[in-house]
């Protein structure tokens, strides 16, 4: 009798399991199918988005609605939460029920919004001038869109993807790292257009200094401040009432002060050379001493602050007006870069080179002021400019600089910052030539060890020569420096300076291999080592080095690099060890 009874037991606990892992089975594919169906949806939207056809744009995002809002509701009920429990799949259905409900809130209420804002941006150029009631428009859903986001990554943030299935962690990790870019664009969209009118002249007139930064010469904010304009702003219609180089700024005195420390790292170049301005990497002090050089040439013609381009940015900017032609050159935004930092340099004088310089930033300028082809790729090309630093801002209006607050686009050497330790790797040319077009750089930087709140960091920073000597001794002296300065043609010489955290220590630094002196200096709080590289080969010149960050900066550690000659940026964020 027990054994007859057991059996009956035994099978019906068997079906049981075999009905529960059955039917989890059967809910996690019809939630894969909707996620698999719902990516499918995001790349035919992400190419409708393209190629402007609103019709199935639209279409790819009801259907993504569709399949997110399915997900969620799979994952939503009391029989998912029981299957987030169980060992070794738990984290894994936790995971994919926090992608279906951040995808949900994506589709549901962040893309709607997005989509208005994308129909109206073509209104926003009228007639050569932005039309700063359309910008207004903008704000409300915009804004709705950018909280959308935002509650999105929430909804993925509590996740822990390192016990992930490794085909799950892919995609997850994927997923939460596009949209916290998405999100932290949106941000940035949502403060340019509440501040865009004022920039604009809606309050009234206003005038900037426009600072062309030349990547073939390295400087600590990007590039050789070698040409301006001076941009004229009413009412949003923008244009330029002058232009020239950096001829017309002779060589001077100090218009503002340095402090010791300043001209004990940058030499006293920094303040009487227009050239050397922005030898530190700090923008808004390059930005001072522009502003401070300007006003003493030209008292007559008050700014209002000063923003700066770099010639990379440039070839981004190609990608939202399409090719500009300038004489018998025709800029794309893949060849423009080269075109401009390379191919210019030959058999042309330097005065024909500032000309031609002229009249390409007047060509883009006037291109990205008029009717653009591609107003969506000219607003993500000003972003991504913005974004590796590349695009800076100093303005005289106060509001407008408070309510940036640490956005990138401020260019600002980060002080004392609470919890978050910055390191910065600044470079400048000592070559006295357009050879940073071959400078390429790497960086690394990690966490190694946490004590009693003091962080102790090490890192990697790599610098070479894409060219041999040999073959850029064949250059034009203008390129080469021609030996003017110490440098031999065909190598050059490079200023690396390593900032430390503020109230932080730079141990040692190391050049490949070998210990280098170097004496300690801080400027407002910052250490800062600097050294000299010369590259005479395509060998690489290898630096490493150990740093300690300020008491009490246990946060995530902040990497910032002077951009370059090559798309991208080295700008990092790096896990603390604490």
């Amino acid at each position: 009798m027990t054994r007859s009874t057991r059996r009956p037991l035994g099978l019906a606990v068997l079906l049981v399991v075999l009905g529960v892992v059955g039917w989890s089975a059967w809910l996690a594919l019809q939630v894969r199918a909707e996620l698999v169906a719902a990516q499918s949806a995001v790349d035919r939207l992400q190419q409708h988005l393209t190629d402007d056809d609103t019709t199935e744009r639209d279409r790819a995002v009801s259907d993504l609605t569709e399949s997110a809002t399915s997900a969620r509701d799979l994952t939503d009920g009391g029989w998912w939460t029981a299957m987030t429990w169980l060992p070794i799949a738990g984290d894994d259905a936790a995971a994919v029920r926090g992608l279906s409900s951040s995808l949900a809130e994506v589709s549901v209420d962040g893309l709607p919004p997005l989509l208005e804002v994308a129909d109206q941006l073509p209104q926003v150029q009228k007639k050569g001038r932005i039309d700063l009631e359309t910008v207004a428009r903008l704000e409300q859903p915009v804004a709705q869109g950018s909280a959308a986001f935002d509650r999105a990554v929430a909804d993925v943030s509590g996740v822990d993807s390192s016990d992930l299935a490794g085909a799950v962690r892919g995609r997850f990790d994927g997923y939460v790292k596009e949209l916290r870019a998405a999100a932290g664009a949106l941000a940035d969209a949502e403060r340019t257009v509440e501040l865009l009118p004022p920039v604009l002249g809606a309050d009234g007139p206003r005038d900037y200094l426009l600072v062309f930064q030349n990547n073939a010469e390295v400087r600590g904010t990007g590039g050789l401040p070698g040409s301006w304009a001076r941009v004229h702003a009413e009412d949003g219609d923008l244009s330029i009432t002058s232009q020239g180089s950096a001829r017309d700024f002779p060589v001077t005195q100090a218009p503002v002060p340095l402090s010791r420390e300043e001209i004990a790292v940058y030499n006293r170049q920094l303040g009487t050379f227009w050239l050397d301005a922005n030898f530190t990497p700090d923008f808004p002090r390059a930005a001072e001493l522009f502003s401070a050089h300007w006003d003493r040439r030209f008292p007559d013609q008050p700014i209002d602050g000063v923003i700066s381009l770099d010639t990379v940015s440039l070839s981004y900017l190609l990608e939202g007006t399409g090719p500009i032609s300038v004489g018998d050159v025709t800029l794309t935004p893949e060849a423009a870069v080269d075109q401009l930092l390379s191919e210019a340099y030959v058999g042309t004088t330097p005065e024909q080179q500032d000309l031609f310089f002229a009249a390409v930033s007047k060509a883009v300028f006037d291109q990205a002021t008029a009717k653009v082809g591609d107003p969506l790729a000219l607003v993500g090309a000003l972003r991504r400019s913005a974004a590796e630093g590349r695009l800076l801002l100093a303005l005289e209006d106060d509001a407008v600089m408070e309510a940036l607050g640490d956005s990138r686009v401020l260019g600002q050497v980060r002080g004392d910052d609470d919890e978050t330790p910055h390191v910065d790797i600044s470079l400048n040319d000592l070559t006295g030539s357009k050879m940073s077009y071959y400078l390429r750089s790497s960086a690394e930087l990690d966490a190694r060890s946490c004590e009693d709140g003091v962080q102790r960091l090490g890192g990697r920073f790599v610098l070479r020569q894409s060219i041999d000597p040999a073959v850029a001794r064949e250059l034009p002296d203008y390129v080469t420096g021609g030996g003017n300065f110490g440098t031999e043609p065909g190598s050059q010489t490079v200023f690396v300076r390593f900032h430390a955290p503020y109230d932080g220590t730079v141990e040692w630094v190391k050049l490949d291999g070998k210990n280098l002196y170097f004496k300690k200096v801080s400027i407002e709080g910052r250490p800062v080592a600097t050294f000299v590289a010369l590259l005479s080969s395509v060998e690489p010149a290898v630096f490493t080095y150990e740093m300690t960050t300020g008491p009490g900066q246990t946060g995530d550690i902040e990497l910032g690099v002077t951009p370059g000659v090559t798309p991208g940026d080295n700008d990092a964020v790096v896990d603390n060890a604490c």
